[in-house]
């Protein structure tokens, strides 16, 4: 089972060690390649995600740079096409910000192990066993209510439209029907909805998530308004698409 691990990461000066540090000998021995995938930060993101894989030592850690900022939703499609091509079975996305814990990304690795068919291994906030701090009770139940709308719209469970912790098998993505979904931040919000179209297996475990330092690029109320637009939407097959080539996305090793 070869895994590329893909960082993406915008402004995560303060947060992108933290998460690299994460990396311990067992974890780096199960995956074949991390990239950290910077978008264009404006702070001092990439120099400390170098200074960070310098101190670690492995070679199996990169730095890319995006062309230009393709959000992230369009970072997602990076890792994508990257994996396809370096011929990964997998692709893990973690967000660099330091929500997610990094050694999590083991538990995902154990249940694709023991699932091989499953499409996507996804981490949820807000099912049992999940462990939330500083995450406000309001986020929590709005949260819970749009997934259970999905799951009542879409017939199939849904636990977390879409965390910052997600390991997704690449031949499930071979149609590269992603490359029509939005660039921003509700990326996978289609994502999960075009798995559901398809039928793909999906698992979902629970994972820890903290707020501390993070500064979150989300308006939360607008992101809320938005999944219930797109479950109607794909509800009655009127899902909004954009048109986008694999050549688009434009990244490389800095």
């Amino acid at each position: 089972m070869k895994i590329l691990v893909a960082i993406p990461v915008y402004n995560c000066e303060k947060q992108i060690s933290r998460v690299l540090l994460g990396f311990n000998k067992k974890l780096l021995e199960r995956v074949d390649k991390v990239i950290v995938i910077d978008n264009g930060s404006t702070d001092d993101t990439v120099r400390a995600a170098k200074t960070t894989a310098k101190k670690i030592g492995s070679p199996k850690i990169e730095v890319w740079q995006n062309k230009n900022n393709y959000n992230l939703g369009g970072t997602h499609k990076v890792a994508f096409l990257t994996g396809e091509k370096l011929n990964m079975d997998y692709v893990a996305i973690l967000h660099g910000d330091n929500q997610a814990k990094t050694e999590e990304l083991n538990l995902l690795i154990d249940a694709a192990d023991k699932n091989p068919e499953f499409g996507a291994i996804l981490g949820c906030r807000f099912m049992r066993g999940s462990k939330l701090v500083g995450y406000n009770w309001k986020r929590v139940w709005g949260n819970r209510v749009i997934n259970w709308a999905y799951t009542i719209v879409a017939l199939r469970p849904s636990r977390d439209l879409g965390s910052g912790l997600n390991l997704f098998r690449l031949k499930d993505l071979a149609d590269h029907n992603y490359l029509g979904f939005g660039d921003n931040i509700t990326f996978n919000i289609d994502l999960l909805l075009d798995y559901f179209k398809k039928k793909t297996p999906l698992k979902f475990v629970p994972i820890s998530w903290s707020e501390t330092d993070q500064v979150s690029n989300a308006r939360n109320f607008q992101v809320g308004k938005t999944a219930l637009i797109k479950l109607l939407l794909w509800r009655f097959s009127k899902e909004q698409r954009i048109k986008r080539t694999p050549d688009f996305y434009q990244s490389a090793k800095v």
